[in-house]
């Protein structure tokens, strides 16, 4: 469920778990093949996200991820899709979410190999976001239309790194912490410490909000249940 190999990265032989833990998806409705990739790749990213910047876990090396944070050239070409290869490898290897079983049917299933404890967080996510679908489609317009002023006032001073005032900061920040509210994210002063930078911070939240809610969106068609325990 992946993404390709990062550089550095191998797989960890003592690190698998011996007690294996798997999450079932409910499936139902009429899938289309390209779902089949869609979900569970959005399903990933978000697993990856949470995993490493809104869990009690730990990544195998987490200098690595804040390196990324702080330090990639983000406005001069580098993706912010990059970021869920770095935040995936960072996963230990026995925690990464693998298919275990599928059956397409009425009802299926799917189930994945992972932590279930961030698999829930994952869930939980999408149910803030479905109950909140409003409000928050609102605030990520508004939230798109600042940035999107910003993004023209560095092209009129022709200035990539132009610094943003105090003010501007400000605002970032405010609008960070109400897409955080939309998605349950908890961790948002860590996020902004590892990233030093309160505009990336934001645009990674956004980038994950995006992904929720795909996931939200196979939730409301009723393709999928993503159940909040595992009972």
């Amino acid at each position: 469920m992946g993404p390709g190999n990062e550089e550095g990265d191998d797989d960890d032989p003592e690190g698998v778990d011996q007690d294996e833990q798997s999450y079932r998806v409910l499936m139902d409705g009429r899938w289309k093949l390209e779902d089949l990739y869609l979900f569970p790749h959005a399903f990933s990213q978000c697993y990856s996200f949470i995993y490493c910047l809104d869990s009690k876990l730990h990544p195998r090396d987490r200098d690595r991820i804040n390196t990324a944070l702080a330090s990639y050239p983000w406005r001069g070409g580098y993706s912010y899709v990059n970021i869920y290869t770095v935040l995936y490898h960072q996963i230990p290897p026995h925690h990464r979410p693998e298919v275990k079983a599928i059956s397409y049917g009425s009802p299926g299933w799917l189930d994945i190999v992972l932590n279930v404890d961030v698999a829930i967080q994952v869930a939980k996510s999408v149910g803030i976001l479905a109950g909140t679908a409003v409000t928050a489609t609102k605030a990520y317009t508004k939230v798109m239309k600042y940035l999107g002023e910003v993004s023209v006032e560095r092209k009129r001073v022709q200035l990539q790194e132009m610094r943003l005032t105090q003010e501007q900061n400000k605002t970032l920040i405010s609008m960070s912490q109400d897409i955080a509210k939309f998605l349950g994210f908890k961790n948002i002063k860590e996020l902004h410490e590892h990233t030093e930078n309160p505009e990336i911070s934001l645009k990674l939240l956004l980038a994950h909000y995006r992904r929720i809610a795909q996931l939200e969106k196979f939730v409301r068609k009723g393709k999928a249940t993503l159940p909040e325990d595992n009972g």
